[in-house]
């Protein structure tokens, strides 16, 4: 047959559904998969080899997916900015790139409002020619970025979706070799999309999306993220609260044939006397049943040469109210907001709370921050920076805890004072069985 013979629907529907199966599959694939990967480059071919062949519906499907997908990737990362500011200052140090590292928040603000304004611009068809060019452009880059992730790991999660999808480095390579085909289908039609609309209409919805979008983002730097994809969000137990034992297997091979077997460690046959002479011990290996939803290891130390006693559990399993205050650095935290929780917590002490501080400072500067403050009642304990960003993005900011149930998340500026503080709500809200109980 003809090519010139072929309906244009034949290979336009042929790659939008190969494109759209390809995106699904990175979920299910193997994270180092040459085939997928061939497939996947295959398919940019297929999409140059027929750049002539695209109908306009297929665009307009394949602009409004992608406007979407930017929408969302610049949300999810627009809701936390500073989580993307933390991604945006680890590349720059793996990247040897220091002196950049001041420019992280300016990055994370501009680069999520971009992403956003991109995705709304695509939705609406607004400058289509401009924005495709725009997104090309920005593709490449992440294409490139994300290469280089995939072969050299040297940033573990690039936080593409922020952390509402956490996806390897490998699968977000994938990711954008399956957007960068959607962009071939609208760089190679954008020539054929006419722009009709007024230059006043295009200018005010681009616009209102970035002012829009950066004011979200200020309003979610300045306090929390009104919608938490972290794991210390309120409402979630840190730990099991029947937990299952944790299962332990060795395994043990045989001195005469060279057999290797994994034995359950409680079936182990260590009371054999001849299985004990013929096998020796080989690997050994853990298996926890548990969802392991806490992701941190707090310790209390004396000094800064003492690697500390862990308190993980003990401490965020107790059966009381505990006002944990978070400050991943005494340093950088806000003056007015230490002294602000300073005060808000020695109140809690005399209405006979517990309250404790996290942090992942010195001793020294612990003692020192103690002094400042009028806090030397108090314990703090430390762990690591990385995890104690991860339980809340303020510093300091102030978490709710009772029998590892977390109920309340505040950043320092909208503490209430303790007098306004009504537990038994907060528990029920968070569907705490024990919501009615006092300490």
């Amino acid at each position: 047959m003809d090519r010139k013979t072929i309906p244009t629907w034949i290979p336009s529907y042929g790659i939008l559904l190969l494109t759209i199966v390809l995106a699904v599959l990175i979920a299910f694939v193997p994270d180092k998969s040459p085939l997928f990967l061939t497939v996947l480059c295959l398919n940019l071919v297929f999409c140059v080899l027929n750049r002539k062949f695209f109908s306009s519906s297929v665009v307009a499907v394949v602009r409004s997916l992608v406007g979407l997908l930017f929408i969302f990737s610049g949300f999810t990362k627009g809701v936390d900015p500073l989580g993307t500011t933390y991604v945006i200052h680890d590349y720059l140090e793996a990247y040897n790139l220091p002196w950049l590292t001041g420019l992280s928040l300016f990055g994370s603000f501009f680069l999520n409002m971009l992403e956003f304004t991109i995705g709304v611009c695509l939705l609406f068809n607004v400058k289509f020619k401009w924005t495709v060019i725009v997104t090309a452009l920005m593709m490449l880059f992440f294409t490139a970025t994300t290469w280089y992730d995939a072969v050299a790991n040297p940033v573990p999660d690039c936080g593409c979706f922020g952390k509402a999808v956490v996806m390897t480095n490998r699968q977000t390579f994938y990711k954008n070799l399956v957007l960068d085909a959607c962009v071939l289908v609208l760089l190679f039609s954008m020539n054929r999309i006419p722009d009709r609309r007024p230059a006043v209409f295009n200018a005010v919805i681009a616009g209102a999306a970035a002012l829009l979008f950066l004011g979200f983002e200020y309003y979610n730097y300045r306090y929390l993220p009104v919608v938490n994809f972290l794991e210390w969000k309120e409402g979630t137990r840190l730990f099991p609260e029947n937990p299952q034992p944790v299962q332990h297997f060795v395994t043990y091979r045989n001195k005469l044939n060279g057999e290797t077997k994994e034995y359950l460690l409680e079936e182990c046959p260590y009371a054999d006397p001849i299985w004990v002479e013929n096998w020796e011990f080989v690997d050994r290996r853990d298996v926890d049943p548990n969802p392991q939803t806490v992701n941190i290891n707090i310790v209390d130390k004396v000094d800064d040469e003492d690697p500390g006693w862990d308190v993980t559990k003990d401490l965020l399993e107790t059966d009381s109210y505990l006002f944990l205050v978070a400050v991943y650095d005494l340093e950088e935290s806000d003056r007015e907001g230490m002294a602000k929780v300073a005060e808000a917590v020695k109140r809690l002490r005399e209405a006979g709370y517990e309250c404790c501080f996290l942090t992942s400072s010195t001793v020294k500067e612990a003692e020192e921050c103690k002094k400042t403050y009028g806090l030397e009642d108090f314990m703090f304990y430390y762990s690591d920076n990385t995890a104690i960003k991860a339980v809340i993005r303020s510093n300091p900011g102030i978490v709710l805890l009772r029998d590892a149930w977390v109920l309340k998340l505040w950043d320092w500026r909208r503490f209430p004072a303790p007098e306004d503080i009504d537990l038994a709500a907060l528990s029920q809200g968070v569907g705490f069985e024990g919501a009615g109980e006092q300490q």
